[in-house]
């Protein structure tokens, strides 16, 4: 009998056995903390990546953004666009003083290429490839001058004792010779 009683005392966490359990279902945690009946704190999925990524979001905008619109701002009110007056007789002007607003003129003197380099990296390309596509036209004259003359040096050969290749050549031209035209 002692073992239906064990049995009888394990029935009253059958109910607990028996709820459903899965992801639609919130369990919650119960604290007994004073009289006023019991306080549940829902479990609820972290939120920690949004948090962080709010705080990152408002720190970068405070560190970046926030600076460069005032920057931007304080030269738009008080320095404002260049005026566009004559040059001067013996004055050549600098390529980034074309430009019309403070912050492109500073960026092209400080960071971008001026026109004249531009233009000299160009013809330097120009000319690297105007001088491959000489190199490969000498090679393609080549390579045809080795196949007309039966020529026996080539790129795909390793390089070996031409006296033997040129005494075989000797006995096939006199061959062709004694044979004549048949």
């Amino acid at each position: 009998m002692p073992v239906f009683s064990k049995i009888a005392s394990f029935s009253q966490f059958r109910s607990l056995l028996k709820t459903p359990t899965g992801a639609n279902v919130v369990n919650t945690v119960v604290r007994g903390m004073s009289d006023h009946g019991p306080r549940t704190i829902p479990m609820v999925p972290t939120r920690f990546q949004w948090h962080k990524f709010k705080d990152m979001l408002h720190y970068y905008l405070m560190v970046g953004a926030i600076p460069v619109t005032l920057l931007i701002l304080y030269t738009n009110i008080f320095i404002g666009p260049a005026q566009l007056t004559e040059i001067p007789e013996d004055y050549v002007p600098k390529h980034w003083e074309y430009h019309r607003h403070p912050i492109t003129r500073f960026m092209a003197r400080h960071f971008y290429a001026s026109p004249q380099q531009d233009y000299e990296k160009m013809l330097h390309l120009l000319a690297d490839e105007q001088e491959k596509m000489k190199v490969r036209q000498l090679e393609k004259d080549i390579h045809a001058k080795m196949a007309d003359r039966k020529d026996y040096q080539a790129y795909y050969y390793r390089p070996a004792l031409a006296k033997y290749h040129r005494v075989a050549k000797k006995a096939a031209e006199d061959l062709e010779a004694l044979a004549g035209d048949n």
